[in-house]
């Protein structure tokens, strides 16, 4: 992945949508319905956060970028109406216009990556700067790469994505997403009480892990993982061909079953790893 992660390339993203939100109450309404602390952000403050179901589960994850007069949120295209519809249900006393997702973006990747010249809104995110605009300048005489490339890397460094490992039967710690999506000292949002028990309790019963497997192609999305006495271990959300590490995904797996054992996915045997991956370890 070394092409990725050198030097500064950029990846086309018609996956990815913003959503403008206007008014004055905007950063006042998202700190009631979201899991961040948003009330004290200010022009050029971005954060990450998600939206709960009441039971905790993840609904919609998001970034989340203060400008003057507007915040905008970045998530996946396929969410984006169905998050805009969301937040436009529930505005009631405030003060907030939800504006029509825009489709479209760039990330651009390497140790350099920033916001382009052109580029209205960026985020940095776990693989690089995510930039909105699309139709920005700034980014001329850059290296091209797919978005094939950029899910190897994704998984590479574990970062989960809604539709794969965030949909409505997850909570944010099985996800890892406690320390940059929460903000746990803050209360009265939907899914709060889940949140602060589990994290109290330490009670969750998986975990995103990575799996490497033998061979061939990684498990399909939600394939069941049994140990080798037949035991439950998991469920497989994404998976792909490394160049060095060969096929891998990412799943989750029980908290009883450790770093290192090896679990079934059908006739396909993988071994439970940390994340992130390793590659030349």
């Amino acid at each position: 992945m070394d092409t990725l992660t050198g030097t500064v390339t950029v990846v086309e993203r018609p996956d990815l949508a913003t959503i403008a939100l206007t008014g004055t109450d905007v950063l006042r309404y998202l700190h009631a319905v979201c899991t961040q602390h948003t009330l004290d952000l200010a022009p050029g403050d971005a954060t990450q956060a998600l939206l709960l179901s009441p039971k905790g589960k993840i609904e919609f994850a998001f970034q989340l970028a203060v400008e003057a007069g507007r915040v905008v949120l970045a998530c996946d295209l396929e969410a984006a109406s169905a998050l805009a519809e969301r937040l436009a249900r529930f505005v009631f006393r405030y003060d907030v216009a939800v504006g029509a997702p825009v489709a479209g973006g760039r990330t651009l990747l390497g140790p350099a990556a920033e916001r382009p010249t052109g580029a209205s809104v960026a985020f940095a995110g776990p693989l690089g700067a995510d930039v909105f605009p699309a139709a920005g300048a700034g980014v001329a005489g850059l290296a091209e790469v797919g978005l094939d490339a950029l899910e190897v890397l994704r998984i590479e460094r574990g970062v989960p994505r809604w539709g794969r490992e965030l949909t409505d039967d997850v909570i944010a710690e099985e996800a890892g997403l406690l320390a940059s999506h929460v903000h746990l000292d803050k209360g009265c949002y939907p899914g709060q009480e889940t949140v602060a028990r589990v994290h109290n309790l330490g009670q969750v019963q998986r975990r995103l892990a990575g799996l490497r497997f033998g061979g061939g192609a990684p498990a399909p999305f939600r394939a069941d993982l049994v140990t080798d006495d037949g035991r439950r271990a998991g469920q497989v959300r994404s998976g792909a061909v490394h160049p060095e590490l060969g096929p891998i995904a990412l799943a989750y797996v029980r908290r009883v079953v450790p770093d290192g054992a090896l679990v079934m996915a059908g006739d396909q045997v993988a071994t439970v790893v940390p994340l992130p991956f390793q590659p030349g370890a």
